[in-house]
């Protein structure tokens, strides 16, 4: 489960940020209890089942997904490339006159296997300058290697998995068979490391997803409708409140549209005889249906002709089973987009209810009507804003001690009230007649 993220100098996080899962040891706080995950170890009472994120378009909530999914590529991707395309990706904040000044640093502390781990890269001019894995088994944090530059320091015996792909220079070692772009975490996880091992596992079990759009969970839902029964009675059940009595998977041709490059004519040629052979071959992929019952009769239709909102959710409840079942950490950018709000709030508690392991639920949205303490704790609200330098900064509900106490359940009147900032704010109005007529 995820403690901690950290960072900095990323697209339009400058200054470093941090978003804390642990749950606060105020008493205030002591309501929604299905809300956490108790922990008792590390000094940690419970962690946080979830958190939202709100804030304006433009404020840098995206941004947050973006920098965990970054790191998360570099860490397991990158060995599959010789470029350094995913360390390209990472980019700092260019609003000021050195975008180097300070690394690009992220950083996440989690929990794996009743270890506490703590592990970050900075990135600096393209390149990985430094790295860092620290564990906590007990009270007392442990480092088992640190890397500046291809200089590293290591743990003989906690991490003893490095011995062969370091090499005695001096004082110190410096990195075999790694790259300045590759993480050497990923390295020594490709020999079967132990430690290294379960702290790239725990990067394969962060999903981030976003809410614009269902690419990320689409094929994986559909696999899910044909293959999991109890997935889909699951489902069903949430679905029946939207009219939908059945789903059944299906096969169609897949669509692939191909527009002839005329000003090429070799490529003209190709592209004619691609058309000519799919026309021939056809390829199939899996698609759903609705099943929907009038009367004594049943109408089974294509899931295309659905709303957004809709397949929106069908596919939705694809990741949200697997997050829950298999004990996963889900970050949704966007997610209320094309969702009513009962049905986010539906959504939510649903997560809730239903998620007994150490799974993670994180939101970016928009929906006002999740401020709301039937839903949230005031720990699992968070902000982003951005400042006077056009810096994302991120902060939590809890900074705001004198609005505490309210005879009402909802946070959302004193937001949009402005006060807690991360609203639009609109200093003018245009004058439509001169704009429009001139």
């Amino acid at each position: 489960m995820l403690i901690e993220f950290r960072v900095q100098n990323f697209k339009s996080i400058n200054t470093e940020q941090t978003l804390n899962l642990v749950c606060s040891s105020s008493t205030r706080e002591n309501f929604n209890q299905q809300n956490l995950i108790s922990v008792d170890k590390f000094g940690i009472d419970s962690v946080l089942k979830s958190a939202a994120i709100f804030g304006p378009n433009g404020a840098g909530k995206t941004n947050f997904s973006s920098a965990l999914s970054s790191m998360c590529t570099n860490v397991l991707s990158s060995l599959r490339h010789i470029d350094r395309e995913y360390v390209l990706s990472t980019l700092p904040f260019v609003l000021k006159e050195d975008m180097y000044d300070i690394p690009t640093e992220q950083e996440v502390t989690f929990i794996k296997d009743g270890v506490l781990y703590r592990y970050g890269m900075a990135i600096s001019d393209r390149i990985i300058s430094e790295e860092w894995l620290y564990q906590t088994t007990s009270t007392r944090e442990t480092l088992l290697f640190h890397r500046q530059g291809q200089a590293l320091e290591y743990n003989n015996r906690s991490f003893s998995e490095a011995k062969n792909l370091v090499r005695k220079e001096g004082d110190g070692y410096v990195v075999l068979q790694t790259k300045p772009h590759i993480p050497f975490l990923s390295v020594v996880a490709q020999f079967d490391g132990d430690k290294s091992t379960s702290v790239v596992d725990w990067f394969r079990n962060l999903n981030i997803i976003t809410g614009v759009n269902d690419d990320g969970v689409k094929e994986y839902s559909i696999d899910l409708y044909d293959s999991d029964s109890e997935f889909k009675s699951w489902a069903l059940k949430v679905l029946s409140a939207m009219q939908i009595d059945d789903i059944e998977v299906v096969e169609r041709e897949a669509d692939f549209p191909l527009k002839s490059p005329d000003a090429i004519p070799e490529l003209v040629e190709v592209t004619e005889k691609l058309q000519t052979f799919l026309r021939k071959n056809p390829v199939k992929q899996k698609a759903l249906a609705i099943s929907k019952d009038i009367g004594e009769q049943n109408f089974l239709l294509p899931i295309d002709i659905e709303s957004d909102g809709t397949k929106r959710v069908i596919y939705f409840l694809g990741a949200l089973y697997d997050t829950i079942k298999n004990n996963k950490i889900l970050f949704v950018d966007e997610f209320d987009s094309k969702l009513h709000s009962l049905l986010s709030k539906f959504l939510i508690n649903l997560y809730h209810a239903h998620s007994l392991g150490s799974s993670q639920l994180i939101v970016a949205c928009h929906d006002t009507n999740l401020l709301s303490k039937d839903i949230f704790r005031r720990d699992q609200i968070w902000f982003v804003d951005k400042n006077l330098r056009h810096e994302s900064e991120l902060y939590s509900l809890l900074e705001y001690k004198e609005y505490y106490s309210r005879k009402d359940s909802s946070y959302n009147k004193d937001y949009l009230a402005g006060k807690y900032g991360a609203i639009p704010l609109f200093e003018s109005s245009f004058e439509m007649d001169e704009v429009c007529r001139g």
